[in-house]
């Protein structure tokens, strides 16, 4: 095979890698024949229409773009399998959390090796995720067009200019969706100890949160404004909302944001021998 045979190729198929696979695949955005994988055993038990090589090593020898997939604590020994052809020059496009792109690209080398961060969400199956993204020192502003376009295939795209503002991307938008699904079941609870049969809660639940979602990014009006709009002086969303204040939810999410946060941090400092 000869050079950058592939557009994309993909080392470790974690639950996100699998999840933009099957998006970029899906949508047409790239067809099977452009894309090729590092051999793994969520690829074995999942197949999908794309190339399996060999080895990291083929993945990286015959793509433009390579996807770094693999959780941070694993990255050492995957940088070790490809430094030798790491020269090839391809685009590396770290998908971990906590993991800077110099970091990144020490392992891989060298400081000249072009980095691009992302940080892409569970919705970006259904091309409705977002992802942050940070370009490395080394990335011209053409591969971040590039890493752009790519992501744009599952959603929208947010850049940021602080590499350190990516731990909290990765807080808010990466793990995001947890939350979101938390609290449905929470409402979900809710209804059920209100009466409804549990079907009948999660669709309640579900299209209230999706379609409150929707009004949000397509009005520009701000969530405080939405919220104090739905809730009538001594009605039923006022009560609600008196409770989750006496509870101190808010806080409460906050702390659980910066927990994830914190944690993003943590795995950087891990990966790197840091404290």
């Amino acid at each position: 095979m000869a050079g950058h045979q592939y557009a994309l190729g993909v080392i470790g198929t974690g639950h996100i890698a699998m999840v933009m696979l099957r998006r970029l695949l899906g949508s047409g955005y790239l067809g099977g024949d452009r894309i090729i994988v590092a051999p793994s055993r969520a690829l074995a038990a999942h197949p999908l229409e794309v190339t399996v090589a060999e080895d990291n090593r083929a993945v990286v020898q015959h793509s433009r773009i390579v996807m770094l997939s693999v959780t941070p604590q694993r990255f050492d020994e995957a940088a070790a399998s490809i430094r030798d052809v790491a020269a090839v020059d391809p685009l590396f496009v770290s998908v971990m959390a906590g993991m800077s792109t110099s970091r990144v690209a020490e392992a891989l080398g060298g400081e000249s090796v072009r980095v691009v961060r992302a940080m892409p969400n569970l919705p970006f199956e259904l091309g409705r995720g977002v992802t942050g993204l940070f370009r490395g020192r080394k990335a011209s502003m053409d591969d971040l067009e590039e890493v752009k376009h790519l992501f744009s295939a599952g959603g929208v795209n947010v850049e940021v200019e602080d590499e350190d503002l990516m731990d909290a991307v990765t807080a808010v938008a990466g793990s995001g969706p947890a939350y979101f699904y938390y609290f449905v079941e929470m409402m979900m609870a809710g209804g059920i100890a209100a009466g409804l049969k549990k079907e009948d809660a999660q669709i309640l639940a579900a299209h209230a949160c999706v379609g409150a979602g929707a009004m949000l990014l397509q009005q520009g009006s701000s969530p405080t404004e939405l919220r104090q709009a739905v809730s009538s002086p001594g009605g039923t969303t006022e009560a609600a909302m008196k409770k989750l204040t006496e509870r101190e939810v808010a806080d409460h999410v906050t702390e659980a944001v910066m927990a994830a946060y914190r944690r993003s941090q943590d795995l950087g400092k891990q990966s790197s021998g840091g404290d």
